[in-house]
């Protein structure tokens, strides 16, 4: 039962809040040709297009909670929305990702670099109508950061207590 209440007893306030669980099922992109920018997300994501009730469906890795709905602009004059997708390289590393997609039609925004010395970066990229996404170093590169990091961590241990003022330590990638 969803809802609250709140009761005073004897000076106290008893309250009860009982907060709806919400899932997120579907990501909708407006586009000009439905058919056509599925394709794209299609390649992108290695996802099969299915059908929809005004657009085009993509269901992602066979996750059937999930999908990228694309639907015909219902105000072409209305300006694009800002939201982006966020989107983590499974297999590969991020500049191959970056490489395959731009194959595919995608344009590079943007680089921004998350962390420059340990190679952690995220691309924002343009399908080709301009809606904007995001690729983000996948979680092996992350990884593989992080052990790096605590190798240098571990080649400093026998220097001794680190000073007050050094609160990073640099980490020069080859």
């Amino acid at each position: 039962m969803a809802g609250s209440w709140c009761s005073q007893q004897g000076g106290r306030v008893r309250a009860y809040i009982r907060q709806m669980g919400l899932t997120m099922r579907v990501v909708e992109l407006e586009c000009t040709d439905p058919l056509k920018l599925g394709e794209f997300w299609s390649a992108v994501l290695g996802a099969p297009i299915g059908p929809g009730m005004d657009g085009v469906n993509i269901v992602p890795r066979g996750d059937q909670e999930m999908r990228l709905y694309l639907v015909e602009e219902r105000a072409p004059a209305r300006p694009r929305s800002r939201t982006r997708l966020w989107l983590n390289p499974v297999d590969g590393a991020l500049e191959v990702e970056v490489a395959r997609l731009t194959a595919l039609g995608a344009k590079v925004i943007e680089k921004r670099w998350t962390n420059r010395s340990c190679g952690l970066a995220v691309v924002v990229l343009a399908d080709p109508e301009g809606n904007e996404f995001c690729i983000e170093s996948s979680d092996h590169e992350a990884a593989e950061a992080v052990r790096r990091f605590e190798d240098a961590d571990d080649d400093l241990e026998g220097l001794g207590p680190e000073p007050e003022s050094i609160g990073v330590v640099r980490i020069d990638t080859p």
